[in-house]
């Protein structure tokens, strides 16, 4: 029932746009980027309470902010479409918070921020305001489509104040959710192609240039890419080729997690990567 509603929605939107090509565009824009929030569990709850937490205002749109600890050393998180702060509890619970401070963040229409629109310049104006509150970032440690966000963010400011990246189950590009979209609503090839222009005129930098082969290749900041190649949303094989553009990132590549990446071996990794203050950047493959 809900491929035919989906479906039926993509019919209407391809009509649509032959008779009113404005109101479509502005109608699947919307659709494109709207968030359907998910809650945190009662273990989560627990987790965010300990925190600080603080509320952005990002042209309009709510963010959320949440800190622990009170080191020197400044790690910030990002989270992935339909998710959260609580994903990262795993990963901070390793770390001592007399050491690091750590942020994360919810993102517009996610977690405990309001609102159910969200998309990636609002996204990256949110980590600009979390960092001009945190100050520079030691290591940025991102998921899904938050690795994009770190993709964007620096491809649109090369002096972004962060030393170091984990890059966690990225999509390849912002074509590539383009294209995700087109095929679960069987858009025809003139909605895209108005939708594409729409999103130009918010974006700092043009969508076919928002790619993980672009960041790869123009960064000059140790990074860890962790992918597993059984990923279904977010297919390992675009991202490694995308890491042939530049032979000094650490991965990790796992295989049977898909895109949630949990596991010991990922969880102690990343750790281990935020905790390294001397990291030497290698090349490191692991199935």
């Amino acid at each position: 029932m809900r491929q035919i509603i989906t479906k039926l929605i993509g019919f209407f939107i391809n009509s649509t746009t032959l008779i009113f090509p404005k109101w479509s565009t502005a109608f699947s824009f919307t659709l494109f980027c709207k968030v359907r929030a998910v809650g945190f569990s009662e273990k989560g709850k627990e987790f965010i309470a300990k925190a600080n937490t603080t509320f952005l205002d990002v042209d309009g749109h709510s963010a959320v902010l949440h800190r622990w600890g009170n080191g020197p050393r400044n790690v910030l998180f990002l989270h992935g479409w339909m998710s959260h702060s609580q994903r990262w509890q795993t990963y901070i619970d390793r770390l001592d918070l007399n050491k690091f401070t750590v942020y994360a963040i919810d993102a517009p229409g996610h977690g405990m921020a309001k609102g159910n629109h969200l998309n990636l310049e609002i996204y990256r104006k949110s980590v600009v305001k979390a960092i001009e509150q945190a100050g520079t970032i030691e290591t940025l440690i991102s998921h899904s489509l938050g690795g994009l966000v770190v993709a964007y963010s620096y491809l649109f400011d090369m002096k972004l104040p962060v030393q170091r990246f984990v890059i966690m189950g990225s999509p390849s590009g912002m074509d590539a959710i383009f294209s995700y979209f087109q095929t679960i609503l069987g858009l025809s090839e003139k909605v895209m192609g108005n939708l594409k222009i729409k999103a130009n005129s918010i974006l700092k930098v043009p969508h076919q240039d928002i790619y993980m082969e672009q960041f790869f290749r123009k960064v000059d900041r140790p990074i860890l890419v962790v992918h597993d190649k059984t990923d279904t949303v977010t297919p390992f094989a675009p991202i490694n080729k995308a890491l042939q553009k530049n032979n000094n990132i650490e991965t990790l590549f796992t295989e049977g997690l898909k895109h949630d990446l949990k596991s010991e071996q990922v969880y102690t990794t990343v750790a281990n990567f935020i905790k390294n203050d001397t990291i030497t950047i290698k090349r490191s493959y692991s199935a």
